[in-house]
């Protein structure tokens, strides 16, 4: 199969990655099987071993690029390493425990292609791979799906979600002083909320997630997302507690009041 030029997709999809190379290799080809072409920026966190191996399977089936951190600086400054380099319009970000489903890049690159100026970025759903509790906890709450609150998204996870690259750009991509996992998506996201976008939810972008089915692992994470979210809470947004501004009646979901395809 011969390499596409360009991709179909004015997209970019970023991902940081240290270590997990089967994880890593099933991920580029959930990408590979999409039926539209993209490019994929695959950022290497200095990972003891290399991902660099995976690219001569993978070269003659995606537009892809391979960056190597000199050092571990966390996936913050590995997302904003890989910004450095996204080509196009939209950049989407996903994780390399994560498997997307083949229309996964479309669905989010047509949702911020249709919306208002206003929209700045869109969440999926995020589903588990596996069957054990923990697995089955984290899809029942939907702890990786964009988090509403009183009437607004107020962030979209990393795992599966996709910006405009302007507005990206705009307010200095993620804050790299936060080097473990949890709280740098919260973060960018208030960024936006304050600069007066909003964002959406499109539960058709699909993206699976391996957790590790463990009560320390589970517990461990769910301690870094509170700590990294408490912390980009009190920088960003210290008047969570009070009532935002009223938004039209209705739940939430993936209708966006201001897109022009509504």
């Amino acid at each position: 199969m011969s390499q596409n030029p360009l991709p179909a997709l004015p997209l970019s999809v970023v991902v940081p990655c240290y270590g997990r190379v089967e994880l890593t290799r099933k991920l580029l080809s959930s990408f590979a099987a999409a039926p539209d072409r993209f490019q994929v920026v695959l950022v290497d966190d200095a990972s003891p071993e290399p991902l660099g191996q995976l690219m001569d399977e993978f070269r003659a089936h995606l537009d892809i690029d391979y960056i190597r951190q000199p050092r571990t600086r966390g996936p913050a400054a590995a997302r904003n390493r890989g910004l450095s380099a996204a080509r196009h319009t939209f950049v989407a970000f996903t994780d390399n425990d994560c498997i997307v489903q083949p229309h996964w890049a479309r669905e989010l690159t047509t949702h911020l292609r249709d919306a208002s100026p206003q929209v700045a970025g869109v969440g999926g759903r995020t589903l588990a791979v596996g069957t054990d509790i923990f697995s089955r906890y984290y899809s029942y709450h939907k702890l990786l799906d964009p988090h509403a609150h009183q009437g607004r998204y107020l962030y979209v996870v990393t795992a599966n979600c996709a910006f405009k690259r302007s507005t990206l750009d705009e307010v200095g991509g993620f804050d790299e002083d936060l080097r473990r996992p949890g709280g740098e998506d919260p973060g960018l996201c208030f960024k936006l909320l304050r600069r007066g976008y909003v964002l959406n939810y499109r539960p058709s972008a699909i993206v699976h997630h391996h957790y590790r089915p463990g009560l320390v692992d589970f517990a461990r994470t769910l301690f870094r997302y509170g700590r990294g979210c408490r912390m980009q809470t009190d920088r960003y947004m210290p008047d969570l507690a009070t009532a935002p501004t009223p938004v039209p009646a209705g739940p939430p979901g993936e209708r966006d009041v201001t897109s022009r395809s509504a």
